[in-house]
C-alpha cells in the first residue's frame, strides 16, 4: 500500500511540473527573449537619431512682408520667415537673382527672432517705375542646408512731380538739428547744416541752384541717417529753402534755414562736428566743484588722502586753462572747414606759418589763422622740423 501511494505522488508531480522541467524548448524561448533584449535597448537610440536627423539640415523659407507699391527713390522692406528657429544660431547667406528696377540698400538684414521663426528684413531702393523683386534663396553655411527659392513679384513704382525746391529726398522723417552761416567770399555765404533722417537715401541729397555744395560727412542707415552738408549761396539770399517728400504724410514738406551770417567764420563751426568736445566749460566747472568738496572733507575729517584725490581735478583745470601752443604749417597747406577727410577747403596758406594750435581731432589740428579765422589742418601739412 505504501508503495502504491509513493508511485501515485511521483506521477502527480510529473503531470503538474513546469514545461521547462520536461523539455528544452522553453529554454530556447528564454534565450530568444534574452537575445531580443539588446535589440529593444538599441531601438530607442535609433528612434532618437531618426527624430533629430535633419533638424540642422532642413530650412524652410516663406514671405512675411512684400511691398506691392512704392515711389521711385523710396526704400522698401522685404521680409522672409525662416524655420526652424534654431537656424538663428548659424550663419545664413542669401542670394538674390532676377531683380529689376531696384538695388539692395543694406546687405545685412534686420533680424527678429520669435517663437514661430526667424524674421529677416531686407531693404531695397526703388530706381525705376517697373520693379521686379528678386528671387531669394537662403543657405545655412554650417550645415549646407538650402531653402526653396522664393519667386519675386512685380509691381509698378510711381514717379513724383516735385516742386522746384525739391532736394531729391524721400523720407519718413527729415529734420535739421544744427546749422551755421559764415562768409565764403565777398559775394557769397556758406551754410553748413546737420540733418537726421529715417528710411531715407540720404546720399541722393542735392540742392537746386547752389553755387557749390557737397557732403562734409554722411552716415547712411535705414533707421537713422545723418549728414553734415555745406552749400554756397549768394549773399543776397535771406533764407535757404528746400523740400522733401514725407512718406508717412504722403506730401511735400518745406524746410527753411534762416541766413544769419556769423563773421567768426569757422571758429564755431566745430559745433557741427560730432567728434568735437563741446563741454570743456562744464568739465572745468565740475572739476572746481569736486576740488571744493574734497577740500571741505579734508577740513572736516583731517585726512590727507582727500587732498591727494583733489590733485587730479586740479591738474585738469590747470591743463585746460593753459594757453595754446604754436605749430608750424607748410606753405600751400589747405585749411579745412571741418576735421573731415576730403572736406571743404576755405583757405590756403601762402607761406610757411606758425599758427596757434587749439586741439587735435583724429588727423586734424584746429588752428587760429593770422586773419582771425579758425580752421583745421591735416597732420601731413605740419612742418616736420
Amino acid at each position: 500500500m505504501k508503495t502504491l501511494i509513493f508511485f501515485f505522488l511521483i506521477l502527480t508531480t510529473v503531470l503538474f511540473a513546469e514545461p521547462s522541467v520536461l523539455t528544452e524548448a522553453p529554454q530556447e524561448s528564454s534565450s530568444s527573449a534574452n537575445d531580443s533584449a539588446p535589440a529593444n535597448n538599441e531601438q530607442p537610440a535609433s528612434d532618437i537619431n531618426n527624430l533629430f536627423s535633419g533638424v540642422n539640415n532642413s530650412l524652410t523659407m516663406q514671405y512675411s512682408k512684400v511691398p506691392d507699391r512704392a515711389y521711385i527713390g523710396e526704400i522698401v522692406a522685404l521680409s522672409v520667415k525662416l524655420t526652424p528657429i534654431d537656424v538663428a544660431s548659424g550663419n545664413i547667406e542669401y542670394s538674390f537673382a532676377n531683380d529689376v528696377g531696384i538695388r539692395v540698400f543694406s546687405d545685412t538684414p534686420h533680424r527678429s527672432v520669435k517663437e514661430d521663426g526667424v524674421y529677416d528684413t531686407f531693404y531695397f531702393l526703388v530706381q525705376s517705375s517697373s520693379v521686379r523683386l528678386p528671387d531669394i534663396t537662403a543657405t545655412v553655411t554650417s550645415s549646407g542646408a538650402t531653402s526653396q527659392t522664393l519667386t519675386g513679384s512685380s509691381f509698378s513704382a510711381s514717379p513724383l512731380s516735385p516742386p522746384s525746391t525739391y532736394a531729391n529726398i524721400l523720407a519718413d522723417k527729415f529734420e535739421i538739428i544744427n546749422y551755421k552761416t559764415t562768409p565764403y567770399n565777398n559775394e557769397s555765404n556758406i551754410v553748413i547744416f546737420t540733418v537726421k533722417a529715417s528710411r531715407c537715401n540720404i546720399s541722393d541729397f542735392s540742392l537746386p541752384n547752389a553755387i557749390k555744395q557737397g557732403f562734409e560727412s554722411k552716415l547712411p542707415n535705414v533707421n537713422e541717417s545723418q549728414m553734415t552738408y555745406y552749400v554756397v549761396i549768394p549773399d543776397s539770399e535771406q533764407t535757404l529753402n528746400f523740400a522733401y517728400f514725407n512718406l508717412q504724410k504722403q506730401r511735400y514738406e518745406s524746410l527753411v534755414i534762416p541766413i544769419v551770417v556769423d563773421d567768426d567764420t569757422v571758429s564755431t563751426q566745430s559745433d557741427l562736428s560730432p567728434t568735437d568736445d563741446r563741454h570743456t566749460g562744464l568739465k572745468i566747472g565740475a572739476s572746481l566743484f569736486l576740488v571744493a568738496v574734497l577740500a571741505m572733507l579734508f577740513y572736516w575729517r583731517r585726512q590727507k588722502w582727500f587732498l591727494y584725490l583733489s590733485i587730479l581735478p586740479m591738474f585738469y583745470i590747470v591743463y585746460s586753462l593753459l594757453p595754446n601752443g604754436n605749430i608750424c604749417v607748410k606753405k600751400d597747406a589747405p585749411i579745412y572747414l571741418l576735421p573731415i577727410n576730403h572736406g571743404t577747403v576755405f583757405e590756403t596758406t601762402t607761406q610757411e606759418e606758425h599758427l596757434e594750435a587749439e586741439k587735435e581731432v583724429g588727423d586734424f589740428t584746429k588752428v587760429h589763422l593770422s586773419n582771425g579765422k579758425v580752421g583745421w589742418v591735416n597732420k601731413h601739412d605740419i612742418c616736420t622740423n
